[in-house]
């Protein structure tokens, strides 16, 4: 699947495996699987942040255990996500309220082993 030299502490990464995506995580050390998509707009969750055990969201800022797929905080819409600048918004206010309303859900989480210097995700 991945090597443990593939992923530092803190870093996510897309793996496949048998047709299913999957976003592997390093949380100190210890590696976790979880769906690759967001349980709120399906954004593609490797491009996210990990803090911590906190898998952070880039679309709208929904958080999830690392370790367990829950939602630990609800999507945010973009105006309340990130601070206001002057110009153009890329996401109008009124669409981006409207996301905030989707529920965002809990993804699937998936067992990890590690062998040596090889991390399974076991489906």
């Amino acid at each position: 699947m991945a090597s443990v030299s593939d992923l530092l502490p803190g870093g996510l990464m897309m793996v496949q495996a048998q047709g299913i995506d999957i976003v592997l995580g390093n949380f100190d050390g210890t590696f976790y699987a979880l769906e690759r998509r967001c349980g709120h707009m399906s954004a593609p969750l490797e491009q996210g942040t990990l803090n911590g055990y906190i898998l952070t969201c880039p679309m709208h800022s929904a958080q999830f255990s690392v370790v367990t797929g829950e939602v630990i905080n609800a999507a945010l819409s973009r105006e309340r996500a990130t601070p206001k600048v002057d110009g153009p918004v890329a996401v109008p206010g009124y669409l981006s309220k409207l996301m905030e309303k989707v529920k965002t859900m809990d993804v699937r989480s998936f067992p990890v082993a590690v062998d040596g210097d090889n991390v399974f995700v076991e489906l």
